[in-house]
């Protein structure tokens, strides 16, 4: 996943995370309306990733559908095709969004999604590298979304990786001092000053 589109994409899916009223049509004109209603619903880690991941098979079986008509002598309408394959793209790119911003804040578990991570990860790949150029009435070069496809999906076999083998704790926040050095937040029941050290006595 390209660094710049990566930072945007984990803006978003924390605007999607945070906020509870309506959310941007950009950021979910892939998703229906029920399925927005299911992620603004899923507020636990490991259900919001799983749905993504959902979504995100769903688009795919979606652009088999439309090479398998394809291949029947039924070439797809328009950009049917390349739209199906970047919506494959973008649920992907939300879960690992999503994912990157659990990692990141910590106070959660995240062993359960490591399986099924990698087993729909690895089934998503298999289905995307048994696609092969030149696809059969595409009246788009698709050769760079496939490539983009293939990068994102290996992107989240990569990231479960990193999901450690037991629970995250919360991440202390860091606060800016009044000589711009950063501190840590301060911790409740702890001084809020720090002690001067005392000098040794004078012989």
């Amino acid at each position: 996943m390209k660094a710049g589109r990566k930072s945007v994409l984990a803006l978003g899916a924390l605007l999607l995370a945070a906020t509870p009223g309506p959310i941007s049509a950009q950021q979910t004109d892939y998703l229906t309306r029920d399925e927005v209603t299911e992620v603004r619903e899923a507020q636990e880690p490991v259900k919001r990733v799983s749905l993504f991941l959902n979504y995100a098979d769903l688009r795919l079986a979606a652009v088999e559908k439309i090479l398998e008509a394809a291949s029947g002598g039924k070439p797809p309408r328009g950009d049917d095709l390349q739209d199906a394959m970047n919506n494959y793209i973008r649920a992907l790119d939300d879960a690992a969004a999503n994912l990157e911003i659990f990692l990141e804040r910590g106070g959660v578990d995240l062993r359960k999604l490591r399986q099924p991570l990698r087993e729909i990860g690895t089934d998503l790949l298999a289905r995307l590298k048994s696609i092969r150029p030149p696809f059969e009435g595409a009246r788009t070069d698709l050769r760079w979304d496939m490539e983009d496809a293939l990068e994102t999906t290996q992107d989240l076999l990569t990231l479960e990786k990193q999901i450690p083998d037991k629970p995250i704790p919360p991440k202390i926040p860091t606060l800016v001092g009044a000589a711009g050095e950063k501190e840590k937040a301060r911790i409740p029941g702890q001084p809020t000053l720090k002690r001067k050290k005392e000098k040794p006595p004078q012989e």
